[in-house]
């Protein structure tokens, strides 16, 4: 009965673990050249075993005020793109390209620039 048991438990681990997601917190700034200039917080990221990303994120801004959204989006061959929806500052469509820095290492960090449907460019590094 016993080996019964262990080897239901390796195939169900074996199934389970790989396609199980990922999930980290993210150390991330924000900086734009128009309206509040910086924030510092977290983004809660998870990420399926398809690259898939989901989560949300909770910044402190420079003006003391709190600043809250939800992402979205995909990460391939260490790019990212992640959406940055119902953002508490009223920011609309922005859109996040991220990637490793030059000469970087993709396991510490990424920077990038998300896009807003009005123009508006904020620059986001995030650390890990």
């Amino acid at each position: 009965m016993s080996k019964f048991l262990l080897g239901m438990i390796v195939a169900l681990g074996g199934l389970v673990g790989p396609a199980s997601a990922a999930s980290q917190n993210w150390n991330v700034t924000e900086e734009s050249s128009s309206g509040v200039k910086a924030g510092q917080g977290v983004w809660s990221v998870h990420t399926d075993p398809e690259g898939k990303i989901s989560g949300a994120a909770n910044l402190q801004l420079d003006n003391g005020k709190s600043l809250t959204y939800t992402i979205s989006g995909h990460v391939k061959d260490a790019l990212y793109k992640i959406e940055m929806t119902d953002r508490s500052d009223g920011k609309k469509g922005c859109v996040w390209d991220g990637h490793v820095p030059a000469g970087g290492d993709k396991s510490h960090g990424l920077i990038g620039t998300a896009v807003c449907a009005n123009g508006v460019k904020v620059i986001v590094r995030a650390g890990f």
